[in-house]
């Protein structure tokens, strides 16, 4: 250990004529721990929720979609055919669906709902259902649908859905009960159609659980009227990065409309980056305050210090050795904070996971708190609370190396 450690470490410590230095000490640190870990948090619990919704939101949506509104798309199977011939490098998957609104009717219960017309097996092929549907075999009862319509033969009489977790909660049915659609039509008052419910949709977006219902594309286009046409195409990539470049360079070939999965939810990430920024300033400040309790450490250590640094002196000390023990102090205040903090951070993020005793109202997409364990969050708050006591001890380190060899005899050092 050099001279200039060792030194540092005895200021840091209590002696027995004075203790009241060493809960200074401890206060400092836990003042720097308290906020390090705050922020850590925080920017664990943004990012963590961002990073949920991206990734569920590609779970439940195609990466990009092509439509062609409000006519609506027809011969979707040769459209499917092209963009998988000339883009083949890109793209793994195209499928059909119907997109409408319409209102759902069980009892004296009426809800508005979104039904989306698929066809699960090329559904599958542009992102998997696997995990959101329960049963999973739910998703084969709506291909034979897709089968027999192509194979000419006549469609089920009650044909079958999967409905949403929360709409099922809300309209009160589970799996085996029939619920009552509503057909639009140009009369007055609308018919109702009977379906089946076969299948329970959760993606743990309460914007999609408590309106969706998924069936059939040909059940969806009878329901709609829509005959051969569908609202649009879902396409699949290799990769979602390049969804913006892909959708761009459609739009120029197609004459279609595309639409990537970036711009689904694009005001809501921007909200969150603000956010982010806001929420980090705000409790950046307890790290910044903790900076300024260090400040008052090392001051009060160079003050105590002023004979021992003039012995120091006395004895061939130089400018250099003197301002380095100082700001050594201010480093292992840093390092200790920082660690404790980092730590204390990992154990209430895996509180908040474990427990998830927070729960998220109606507005917000999730039910719970998401923690992100990401080690550049750690490491990056660490290394920023070190910086802010290296210069936080770069002053009064400064003035500790002004001293001169008599100064601290005659207690007449510069005051602080």
């Amino acid at each position: 250990m050099s001279l200039s450690n060792f030194v540092a470490i005895r200021y840091l410590k209590s002696n027995r004529e004075n203790r009241f230095f060493s809960w200074i000490t401890v206060l400092s640190v836990s003042g720097l721990a308290i906020g390090v870990a705050a922020l850590i948090v925080v920017l664990s619990v943004i990012n963590g929720f961002e990073e949920e919704l991206r990734k569920r939101f590609l779970h439940a949506n195609a990466h990009i979609m092509a439509y062609r509104y409000p006519a609506g798309l027809s011969d979707p199977d040769r459209w499917a055919e092209v963009i998988l011939k000339d883009f083949p490098k890109d793209v793994k998957g195209v499928s059909p669906f119907v997109h409408y609104e319409t209102m759902a009717k069980k009892g004296t219960i009426m809800r508005a709902v979104l039904v989306r017309g698929i066809s699960p097996d090329a559904r599958e092929k542009v992102q998997s259902l696997e995990g959101l549907i329960k049963p999973f075999s739910a998703l084969k009862i709506l291909q034979n649908e897709v089968d027999l319509r192509r194979n000419g033969k006549p469609a089920p009489e009650i044909p079958s859905i999967i409905l949403g977790s929360g709409l099922r909660r809300i309209l009160d049915v589970d799996i085996g009960s029939n619920l009552k659609l509503i057909t639009p039509t140009e009369n007055r008052y609308s018919d109702t159609k009977t379906f089946k419910v076969v299948g329970i949709y959760d993606s743990g977006l309460k914007h999609y659980d408590n309106r969706l219902i998924a069936m059939s594309l040909p059940a969806a286009g009878d329901l709609f009227s829509m005959g051969d046409l569908v609202t649009g195409l879902e396409i699949g990539l290799r990769d979602a990065g390049r969804s913006g470049l892909v959708a761009k360079s459609m739009d120029e070939k197609y004459n279609l409309s595309f639409r990537e999965w970036q711009t689904y939810n694009r005001p809501l990430f921007e909200a969150m980056e603000r956010e982010r920024l806001v929420i980090s300033l705000i409790v950046a400040m307890v790290v910044v305050v903790a900076g300024f309790n260090i400040l008052t450490t090392i001051f009060v250590s160079v003050s105590q210090k002023q004979k021992d640094i003039s012995i120091l002196k006395s004895i061939g000390a130089t400018n250099q050795l003197i301002l380095k023990i100082f700001l050594t102090q201010g480093i292992i205040i840093g390092v200790l904070g920082g660690t404790i903090g980092a730590l204390l951070a990992l154990l209430i993020s895996g509180v908040l996971e474990r427990y998830q005793f927070i729960e998220l109202p109606d507005p917000y997409f999730l039910q719970s708190l998401p923690v992100d364990y990401n080690y550049l969050t750690y490491t990056g708050v660490c290394g920023a609370a070190i910086m802010i006591c290296i210069v936080a001890s770069l002053y009064p380190a400064v003035i500790a190396s002004k001293v001169t060899p008599t100064e601290g005899f005659r207690g007449t050092g510069q005051a602080l």
